[in-house]
């Protein structure tokens, strides 16, 4: 029992050691493994498979953009059932930008990226199949670019600050074009 004792206190050491970064990380795991034999949970939730998940979530977030664009134009299900996959799509990608924020800064902004141009994906199909004219689907690009606009604000984000004003400064151009033509 005194043996015990004196491990966990010895463990309990090393974990403050680890989260103070007194020592490096792969120095504390290996003795947190030498001391718990490899059976610590702390040692489990720094493991390598650990570090994988966010990466395998990043992925399969960027890879639901192609995704997205195969659904919209290249299957042949009904508009209601492509909404609702985009729909789907965002709330994965909202639900990573979520997990992610708390993991790393840059995955979680990727995420967030690739969440704005899915609900732009999704805000154009919708005003194509609720109208027919393309007034509506000018109309949708530009709030989406306002929208990208006032998060940009409202984060401090000026890669969405300067995204969104040149998104908006080559539609209004494209329009006005448009209407001279």
């Amino acid at each position: 029992m005194p043996d015990d004792n004196r491990i966990n206190i010895i463990i309990n050491e090393i974990n403050y050691w680890k989260r103070n970064k007194m020592l490096p990380e792969t120095y504390c795991d290996y003795l947190l493994a030498l001391y718990t034999k490899g059976e610590s949970d702390d040692f489990i939730k720094s493991s390598s498979f650990q570090k994988v998940i966010p990466i395998l979530q990043l992925v399969l977030c960027t890879l639901l953009l192609p995704f997205s664009f195969l659904v919209i134009y290249f299957t042949r299900f009904e508009a209601l059932l492509q909404l609702a996959i985009l729909f789907l799509f965002f709330i994965y990608t909202l639900w990573c930008f979520k997990s992610l924020k708390k993991r790393t800064d840059i995955m979680a902004h990727i995420a967030l990226i690739i969440a704005l141009f899915i609900i732009l994906l999704f805000s154009i199909h919708l005003a194509k199949t609720l109208s027919s004219g393309s007034f509506f689907v000018n109309v949708t690009i530009i709030l989406n670019f306002v929208f990208w606009l006032y998060l940009g604000y409202i984060k401090q984000l000026k890669y969405l600050k300067y995204t969104s004003i040149t998104g908006l400064i080559f539609a209004i151009f494209y329009y006005f074009i448009k209407f001279l033509i």
